[in-house]
């Protein structure tokens, strides 16, 4: 079998794996059958051979060559993760394109930025709701941020073609996408396109060529797209198989939107190494919203060996669990002996100690159940779960680990391409991001504690935007990553806050925020938190609610949850005691002297998370402007 770094390109590396093992299952769907499901059996799965998705790849980048592509045009997606997302990237990349990926979350406007930004001539979109977006793109002006480079403006953006995987409709008639050739086309008749077997199968293409363009996500100003190469890609793949924690055959489950790098890597592994992916139910054709439920089933139900996700999924997984203890029934009771158990048992072994042996008697009588919550979290094969994206609080990482769950935290960003450390099995550090993937990925802190890395997987730059390339790859091709950190003598990482949310109080202190942010999610009743402070002369927290432990405390109390619940003295009470607590921890300057509960959360739908989960601090700063000011104007802390 080609090695990796012998390969000049993804798709020189993926017909070589086809070509050797054209038979072999590359990737499962799991599929919606609603007899089936209304009798609570198991969804059946496509199963899709190397083989077969090769046939599509080909016919698909002939088809991109006949619409006019050529080697460095740009080629967006904008879809959830499904089997045809990863057909089409390589498609295009066979066609020389360059893939612009778009999460299919993102407003039209949005949308419209990284369109103009990267110049994409065609869009393979999911459904009707993303053509929707294009359309009104088409027919509308749309307002471009400005940059270092450019001033704001206001323009249409153009597209040349556009293919679904769904069905859609055209509104007839359509100037743009109905005058004088067809512009929008199904994903099977493109399939279909004839081509000539003898005709050499993709664009040569060298490892320093542009594979992709993967935009941040913008947690301040206009998001910039990172120049990623098909070497960096390909390295970064070899390097995650040197790491020995993905051995041939295993089966990981890709549920994150392939826009995220985290698990475009995932599905990488999946195409360019003995690995098979799974891939969730698409559950609307119209739509492509998650559907949270469903994912959770097919996670379930399916073999995965590895489960990569983001820490606000364990997070959420963690506060379901925990908030079936409610109730006075037997199952709410042996669940809540269960967690009690476990963690009794677990600190007393982090500590060194003996745990009493009550506890010691329900850890050995709930065996089955923690093997129950395993099941039903991540099916019946889980070897382990891997955390990216963000920082991983500790306690949901000892939560995990103390029912025997492992989830191994990692770090890496869009433009180290991506993965650069990450915990082992047989050696971890909870709170840590672990030892880099492989040799050649070099990292270093510097003076001012910043982490930089240095390696083949570290992306060339920014696209269009000298001035923030300058900023964060200097002269010896250091990126610096913005991220503040820590490296032990024997190479564990460990992220301590952002560079750049560095809060700037009246009094000229700077202030991380995600150091204390991390500390007050551990109260039960948080769920998200803000600290905010800048130009004021002290730190106040926004605090989102965390209603299944609400709900919980409220049953406890003999209360109803409702709008009101927010005022509720003696809850406020209770989280402000653990704040006070908190900032025992703190310097002065650092501690909280007040916080707000907000009427709503962070999420992806009101614009104050980014489509990777991180809290837009700038959108939520202008949102709750009103509830800030009358925070620091209250003489009361809660």
């Amino acid at each position: 079998m080609k090695k990796l770094d012998e390969c000049n390109s993804i798709p020189d590396a993926f017909f070589a794996m086809a070509a050797d093992h054209p038979s072999s299952i590359v990737c499962e769907q799991a599929l919606i059958d609603p007899v089936r499901d209304s009798k609570g059996g198991a969804r059946r799965r496509r199963k899709v051979t190397l083989g077969e998705c090769r046939t599509r790849v080909m016919a698909l980048s002939h088809y991109f060559r006949r619409c006019g592509i050529r080697k460095g045009d740009k080629v967006a997606i904008i879809s959830q993760s499904r089997p045809e997302w990863m057909e089409a990237d390589i498609a295009a990349q066979a066609a020389g394109a360059v893939v612009v990926s778009v999460y299919p979350s993102l407003l039209a406007e949005e949308i419209g930025y990284i369109l103009f930004d990267s110049g994409a001539k065609v869009v393979v979109a999911e459904n009707q709701e993303q053509l929707d977006k294009l359309i009104h793109l088409l027919e509308n002006e749309c307002r471009m941020p400005s940059t270092e480079e450019r001033s704001q403006l206001a323009t249409r953006v153009l597209v040349e073609r556009i293919v679904c995987f769904e069905e859609f409709k055209v509104p007839e008639p359509h100037r743009y996408l109905s005058a004088g050739v067809e512009r929008a086309v199904s994903y099977s008749d493109a399939c279909a396109t004839e081509f000539d077997p003898s005709v050499e199968l993709h664009e040569p293409l060298v490892r320093d060529d542009l594979a992709s363009l993967v935009y941040t996500s913008g947690t301040t100003g206009a998001a910039k797209g990172v120049i990623q190469t098909h070497g960096n890609h390909l390295s970064n793949v070899r390097q995650a198989k040197e790491s020995r924690l993905f051995l041939d055959g295993a089966r990981l489950v890709i549920f994150l939107p392939l826009a995220h790098s985290f698990a475009r890597l995932m599905a990488y592994i999946g195409y360019l190494t003995p690995a098979t992916l799974e891939f969730p139910a698409i559950v609307s054709t119209q739509s492509s919203r998650a559907d949270p439920e469903s994912i959770t089933r097919d996670i379930r139900e399916g073999s995965a060996d590895l489960v990569p996700a983001v820490p606000r999924i364990f997070e959420k997984m963690q506060a379901g669990v925990e908030h079936k203890c409610r109730g006075s029934g037997l199952a709410a009771r042996l669940l809540a002996l269960t967690l009690w158990s476990a963690a009794q048992v677990y600190q007393a072994n982090k500590s060194g100690t003996s745990a009493p042996i009550f506890a010691r008697l329900g850890f050995w009588f709930t065996g089955f159940v923690r093997k129950k919550i395993s099941r039903q979290l991540f099916g019946s094969k889980l070897r382990f779960a891997v955390s990216g994206g963000a920082k991983l609080q500790p306690a949901t990482n000892e939560f995990f680990d103390s029912l025997g769950i492992l989830v191994l935290e990692g770090y890496g960003l869009t433009e180290t391409v991506v993965a650069t450390n990450i915990n082992r099995p047989e050696s971890r550090r909870i709170g840590t991001v672990g030892p880099v993937l492989a040799s050649d990925i070099e990292v270093r802190i510097a003076d001012d504690g910043e982490i930089c890395f240095r390696g083949p997987n570290v992306a060339l730059g920014y696209f269009n935007r000298p001035a923030a390339t300058s900023q964060s790859w200097d002269a010896d091709g250091w990126f610096h990553t913005g991220d503040l950190g820590m490296l032990s003598d024997d190479g564990f990482l460990s992220v301590t806050g952002r560079k750049k949310e560095l809060i700037v109080t009246s009094g000229g202190k700077k202030i991380p925020p995600d150091p204390i942010e991390q500390k007050l999610k551990l109260c039960k009743f948080v769920s998200q938190v803000m600290v905010f402070g800048d130009d004021k002369s002290y730190c106040i927290a926004l605090i989102c609610l965390n209603m299944n432990a609400v709900e919980i405390w409220a049953f406890k109390q003999g209360k109803t949850v409702g709008p009101s619940t927010v005022t509720e003295e003696a809850l406020r009470r209770e989280i402000w005691e653990h704040v006070v607590k908190v900032n025992e921890s703190l310097a002065s300057y650092e501690s909280i002297k007040k916080i707000r509960i907000l009427p709503e959360e962070f999420t992806l739908e009101n614009g104050l998370l980014t489509p990777t989960l991180k809290v837009r601090r700038a959108q939520v700063v202008k949102r709750f402007r009103e509830e800030i000011e009358a925070t620091y104007a209250s003489p009361d802390p809660y």
